[in-house]
């Protein structure tokens, strides 16, 4: 089967929202990365975030055209359109017409299709998130966001760094505390000022603002105590950040230090 006809199959399957025959057409590997036993498939990944994007808008349409052959490797324009009607992620259907075009890479894994969508530079995907309401427009960055957002943390990786799999990190061993003590980010209370969404050290437990507040104390105090590692405490988020390796991992990374 040739990748054009697996694409064709793969935008029916996303109109109908026949998950099923799009899981079947989409390779369980990512395009540089085999998930770890304990890892959901890239064929699950994408199934959900787009089933999730298919209740949103329900005429959605994702297509990739401009296909074009490298030796194995297949390089396309991904786009995505339809109406914002119902809710995504904790937004409400908005009503406006959504249109995002990007770059992607392909190649067939068993026959089945491996998509790279890192290829999406950061800039262009942050405006995509605009369009839904998922991130507050540039003015009001360091404001908080108007609905309780809550982005699947994977899409979170995949924007912040670039890949899907985990990237190497060397300060896991720092991790101390877990779970915060305060939910409040003391220094900006002192100066009367609101934050967008807090940040916990996990080494010594600090709370602070995060990098789009208007006074970043959460990377202030990474600068000042050198303390790498943080977490989101915003809502039940708990997704992690290496200042240092520019390194995110979901929040069941910190299972494994919890006290038992």
């Amino acid at each position: 089967m040739t990748v054009e006809s697996l694409l064709t199959r793969s935008s029916r399957a996303i109109a109908s929202g026949d998950w099923e025959v799009l899981a079947g057409l989409l390779s369980d590997r990512f395009f540089q990365y085999e998930p770890r036993d304990h890892e959901p498939t890239a064929a699950k990944r994408i199934v959900e975030i787009l089933s999730d994007l298919k209740r949103a808008v329900p005429d959605l349409g994702v297509v990739i055209d401009d296909v074009v052959a490298d030796g194995e490797v297949f390089t396309g324009v991904l786009t995505l359109s339809g109406t914002h009607s119902n809710p995504l992620w904790g937004v409400p259907g908005s009503g406006n017409h959504i249109h995002w075009a990007n770059p992607v890479t392909i190649k067939l894994i068993d026959n089945r299709l491996a998509i790279r969508f890192d290829d999406a530079a950061f800039p262009v995907v942050i405006a995509s998130l605009r369009q839904f309401g998922l991130v507050n427009p540039p003015e009001a960055m360091d404001q908080p966001p108007q609905y309780p957002v809550s982005v699947p943390e994977f899409l979170l990786k995949v924007v912040m760094t670039g890949q899907a799999a985990d990237k190497e990190c060397g300060h896991l061993d720092q991790i101390r505390v877990t779970e915060p003590g305060t939910r409040t980010c003391a220094q900006c209370v002192a100066q009367g000022v609101n934050w967008p969404a807090l940040r916990m050290c996990l080494t010594c437990g600090f709370v602070g603002c995060c990098d789009t507040s208007r006074n970043k104390h959460m990377k202030g105090h990474h600068e000042t105590a050198g303390h790498p590692l943080m977490r989101s405490i915003r809502m039940d988020e708990g997704w992690v950040w290496c200042y240092e390796d520019n390194a995110f991992f979901e929040k069941s990374l910190l299972d494994t230090y919890r006290e038992t």
